[in-house]
Parts: C-alpha cells; sequence; structure tokens
C-alpha cells in the first residue's frame, strides 16, 4: 500500500479530485474553482483527462440536481470577470439553468441538459 503524500507535481488533479470526492456530499469545497482554473492551464495526458472530466461531470451533477437543496450561496454566486467558457466560475448559471449549454464541453452538456429537462418537467407539472 503507497501511504505517501500526494504530489501535486506528478499529479495535477490530486487537489481536485479530493475537494470533489470528499467535499461534494457535504458542500466543503473551498478553493474549488481556483483549482478547477489551474487544471485548465495544464497540459494533461489522455488518462488525467478522462479523470478530470469525470469529476466535473461529479460537480455539474451536484450543482444542477434540484433535489440538492444545500448547495452553498457562495459557490452559486457567479464571477462575471471570468469567461463563459470556464464553466465553473459560472455554477449560479448552471444550477439556475440560464448557462448557454453550447459553451459545455459534450460530456457536461448532458448532464446540463438532463437537469434542464428535469427541472422543466417538475415547473409544468406545478403550473397545471
Amino acid at each position: 500500500m503507497d501511504i505517501s503524500r500526494p504530489d501535486p507535481d506528478t499529479d495535477p488533479l490530486v487537489w481536485y479530485r479530493e475537494t470533489v470526492i470528499f467535499g461534494l456530499d457535504e458542500w466543503i469545497v473551498p478553493g474549488l474553482r481556483q483549482q478547477r482554473e489551474a487544471l485548465a492551464q495544464f497540459l494533461l495526458n489522455p488518462a488525467q483527462i478522462s479523470r478530470l472530466r469525470e469529476l466535473d461531470s461529479y460537480v455539474v451533477d451536484a450543482v444542477t440536481d434540484p433535489d440538492n437543496v444545500t448547495v452553498p450561496e457562495e459557490l452559486l454566486t457567479d464571477d462575471s470577470a471570468q469567461p463563459l467558457s470556464h464553466w465553473w466560475w459560472h455554477l449560479g448559471q448552471l444550477r439556475a439553468g440560464d448557462y448557454p449549454a453550447e459553451l459545455l464541453p459534450e460530456h457536461l452538456w448532458k448532464i446540463y441538459r438532463q437537469s434542464s429537462a428535469h427541472d422543466q418537467l417538475k415547473a409544468d407539472t406545478v403550473s397545471t
């Protein structure tokens, strides 16, 4: 068993992965956006890209889940100074269904669209 400390020099995903895996359940996610922004600057290998996509999917799924009422307000406060293509700065828009879906990577677009369809179905049910 390898019990060595995580090494961000050899594994750039380490802190983002730890935050997503261990922080999302309780919404203890300090620096989530900054960690994801730093990863956008890295040249990742295919295995790392695959893992990053999986982690991003967890984040988008958790934020857009309409049954998840415990998403902290500070995480939903968007940074309008950041480009819309960096979706992690616009989690409030994602949750509200106002984010331009065409800017999301395809694997996230599918999650976002499913959530938006669920929200619309709930709204239609309530209004009838």
